[in-house]
Formats: C-alpha cells, sequence, structure tokens
C-alpha cells in the first residue's frame, strides 16, 4: 500500500508539469522561429520605384535601410516617415517585402500648386497642405498666392500652420484647394486672398473677383463658379458674388456696371 500512495503521488507530480513543459515548448519554439527570421532574411536589395524629382538613391539613403538590416523586423512606418519628411516632395510611401532579401519602397510625388509668406520667406505648398520648400519671391509668382495668411513656424516636409490671427486655418485652406484642384478652378486662379475678415477673395481666370464665404462648402460653390463663367462671354469681366443666403445663388456685377 505505500509504494502505490508514492506511485500516485508521483503520477500527480508529473500531471501537474505537463502544462507547464506545454508552455516551455511553445516558448522554445518562438525563439527557436525569431532566431532563424534573424538569421536568414536580412536586405541585400533596396528597389525603389515612382521617383522623379528624386533619385533612386536619395530615396534609399532617407529611408535609413542598410544592407544586412534584418528584412522581417524592420519597421515599416519608420522608413516611410522618415521618406516622407526628408524629401519633401514625396507624398506616399508604400514598403513590402519581397523574401528573401528585397526591400520594395514605392513613392508617389506631389508638386506645389500654392505659395504662402512665413519666417521670412515664401513657402511652396502641395494640394494637401505639405510644406515643400522655400523660395523667393519672384519663383513664387509662378504659384497661386496665398494673401492675408501667414505660415506659422514652417519647414519643408511638415504640415502647413496658419498663424492664429489669421481669419482662415489651415484645414479649411486645404479644403479649399482640394475643392479647387477637382474641378480645374485651382490652375485658373492667381490669388485667394483671405485679408477680409467676411470673405474670401479669388482672383479668378484674370478676369473674376469671386467672393465666397469662409464657411461654405467649397465643392458646391466651386461647381457654381464653373457654370456661371462658362455662360459669359469671353471679354465680360467682373464680380461673382457668392455669398448670398442662398448657397445656389450666383450674382454677376459687372464692371463699369
Amino acid at each position: 500500500m505505500p509504494r502505490k500512495r508514492g506511485s500516485a503521488r508521483r503520477r500527480r507530480r508529473r500531471g501537474s508539469l505537463g502544462p507547464l513543459l506545454r508552455v516551455l515548448s511553445v516558448v522554445l519554439a518562438a525563439v527557436a522561429i525569431v532566431a532563424a527570421l534573424t538569421l536568414f532574411f536580412k536586405v541585400d536589395e533596396v528597389q525603389v520605384t515612382g521617383g522623379g524629382r528624386y533619385t533612386e538613391e536619395e530615396i534609399r539613403s532617407a529611408s535609413g535601410v542598410e544592407q544586412g538590416d534584418n528584412l522581417i523586423l524592420l519597421d515599416k512606418y519608420r522608413i516611410a516617415q522618415r521618406i516622407y519628411t526628408a524629401l519633401p516632395y514625396i507624398t506616399e510611401v508604400r514598403i513590402n517585402r519581397q523574401l528573401p532579401d528585397v526591400l520594395l519602397v514605392e513613392v508617389v510625388e506631389t508638386q506645389a500648386v500654392a505659395a504662402v509668406q512665413g519666417a521670412g520667406a515664401w513657402w511652396l505648398v502641395s494640394p494637401t497642405g505639405k510644406v515643400l520648400e522655400a523660395v523667393d519671391s519672384e519663383a513664387a509668382q509662378d504659384y497661386l498666392i496665398l494673401e492675408g495668411m501667414t505660415a506659422q513656424d514652417p519647414a519643408a516636409g511638415e504640415r502647413l500652420t496658419l498663424s492664429e490671427e489669421d481669419n482662415l486655418d489651415a484645414e479649411t485652406l486645404i479644403s479649399l484647394l482640394s475643392a479647387m484642384e477637382t474641378r480645374g478652378v485651382l490652375t485658373r486662379t492667381d490669388s485667394v486672398d483671405a485679408s477680409d475678415p467676411e470673405q474670401l477673395v479669388l482672383d479668378y481666370d484674370g478676369r473674376f473677383r469671386v467672393e465666397i464665404g469662409y464657411d461654405a462648402d467649397f465643392g458646391f460653390k466651386m461647381d457654381c463658379l464653373v457654370a456661371a463663367v462658362a455662360t459669359f462671354q469671353p471679354n465680360e469681366t467682373g464680380i461673382i458674388r457668392m455669398t448670398m443666403s442662398n448657397d445656389s445663388e450666383v450674382r454677376f456685377i459687372p464692371d463699369g456696371g
């Protein structure tokens, strides 16, 4: 009988160790997998596509990825952010792994559409509000001029922020630029002026002063503007007023009228 009791205790002891051994086996397997990944999947090549303004080597350098880095453990978000910040004209970055040793980097470049003053210089801005680079006043004239606005602490690669004293905030400006771009209005507009606290003023097509409210549905207003201008004669000039309570109302005041 004593031997039977001892045998039962040994069986219980082995039974209590079973779950611990299973956990230990899983941990050891995970360690082995990580070790294998670290040992075998190393970066041998960084392939870059989509560049134009920047060379492939410039993009590789901005990524911070070096030959021999572990391909599996690379932080794709951090790599994309490095490229996005270091190379301002790049607006999208997609990172993929091609096992066993290739990192694929695909970039999309943007373009400057507007210029705004700040910190003693003119700064070019993308349609999505990314600050691209500082230029002189002569170069700025090639773009849509943002008047009555001041860039707050502008820096290439960062998102545009406007002064708190401005009548227009950056998010509203970006919404306006987007609406103008998608409707073909942006390239036909010389300036957007936010000096007046009551209304925005667009210098459109070299012959119209367009007045629009700060809280307007910009997409709808741009549609109304395009439709209205299509009805005018090529030699007509004047004020296009879209600040009335009726959102769809467009009032044209011809010069000399």
